[in-house]
Order: structure tokens, then C-alpha cells, then sequence
């Protein structure tokens, strides 16, 4: 153990690194982990969670960088004997797997303001436009979200300009609860709680 001396004073310096970063590296450990990281990757393929089965595989990957480096050693070795760049064929296959992952995992978005009520709403009155009531909430969502955003943008000025930001984010914070009081409301009102 060395020490090195501070302001007269003998501070004791360890050189000894964590032995847990070399313990994780055992082949044991190593093929338990790779074990039930499959088993989640498997799984959340099968519910349709392709973004956690790639996070999975991403964290196995960078919890073993010694695995990691021999896999790209040995995929770098065998694209350079078919005289291939190395770097455009990640390239390539990196852009296919984000490609894969956004249509896999692109969905309708699922409002959460006045869902009910737009449902209620298309139902309650025959004949009325479904495209119609779609159209007012949306423009309504729409609307809430722009105020919000500039509400925000106008609390981050106010706070760099060292201003009342408290007072500047009363505004946006009291428009978040009326419409959820409103959602709430409008739900009780029209039965679709």
C-alpha cells in the first residue's frame, strides 16, 4: 500500500481494482448470464417487445466487452477475407436492425385526454362523422400540447435568466390539472369511467 502525503497528512492509496469487473468475466458466470438473457430476449420477442429484447442483448453485450471484442475480432477477420469493409457491413446491418425495430415496434399512438369521451362522443349522437370527432379532439390534444411546450420553453428562460420561474410554471402546472379535472369530469358526466 503506498501513501502519498496531502497538507502533512498520510492518506492511504489502494491500488487494488474491484475484482468484481474480473469475477463477471468467469465462463460460468458468463454462460449463466448469457442464459438468462436469453430467456428474456426469447420472451419479450414472443409478447412483441422488441425494443426490450434488444436492450437485453445490448446490456449482454456491454456486461462481457471481452466476449464482445472476440465476436467482432472474428466477424472483422472472416468480412476481410471476402474482402468486405468491416465498418460498412455493421454499418448495414446496425441500420437494418433499427429499421426492423421501427417497424416492429411502431404502434397507433394511445391518447390519454378525453379517449373516453371521443369514444362516447362517436357513439352517443348516430350518423355523426367518426373522422369529424376525431378531428375536434385531436386539434383539442394538439392545442394542449403547444401550450405546454411553449409553457415549458417560457419556465426554462425565465429559470436561465434567474427570474420568478415558480410564478411562470403556475400557469402550465394549473391548465395540466384543469384538463385532467375536465377528463375526469367529462368522463363521470358521460358514463365512461
Amino acid at each position: 500500500m503506498k501513501t502519498y502525503p496531502i497538507n502533512s497528512m498520510r492518506i492511504p492509496y489502494t491500488t487494488n481494482r474491484s475484482s468484481f469487473l474480473s469475477q463477471i468475466q468467469n465462463p460460468q458466470i458468463a454462460t449463466l448470464a448469457s442464459a438468462i438473457a436469453g430467456v428474456i430476449i426469447t420472451f419479450a420477442c414472443t409478447k412483441g417487445m422488441y425494443l426490450t429484447a434488444l436492450l437485453a442483448l445490448i446490456g449482454l453485450l456491454l456486461a462481457f466487452p471481452k466476449v464482445l471484442l472476440t465476436l467482432y475480432g472474428r466477424f472483422e477477420q472472416v468480412i476481410r477475407h471476402y474482402k468486405y469493409s468491416p465498418v460498412l457491413l455493421l454499418g448495414i446491418a446496425i441500420g437494418f436492425l433499427i429499421g426492423l425495430l421501427l417497424v416492429f415496434t411502431v404502434e397507433p399512438a394511445q391518447a390519454q385526454f378525453f379517449n373516453k369521451t371521443q369514444t362516447w362522443m362517436t357513439g352517443a349522437i348516430p350518423g355523426i362523422d367518426t373522422g369529424l370527432v376525431s378531428l375536434i379532439f385531436n386539434v383539442l390534444r394538439s392545442l394542449f400540447v403547444i401550450y405546454l411546450g411553449i409553457g415549458l420553453v417560457k419556465v426554462i428562460q425565465s429559470a436561465r435568466n434567474d427570474d420568478d420561474w415558480q410564478q411562470m410554471a403556475r400557469t402550465p402546472l394549473i391548465l395540466v390539472v384543469t384538463v385532467t379535472m375536465g377528463d375526469i369530469l367529462a368522463g363521470i358526466i358521460t358514463g365512461a369511467v
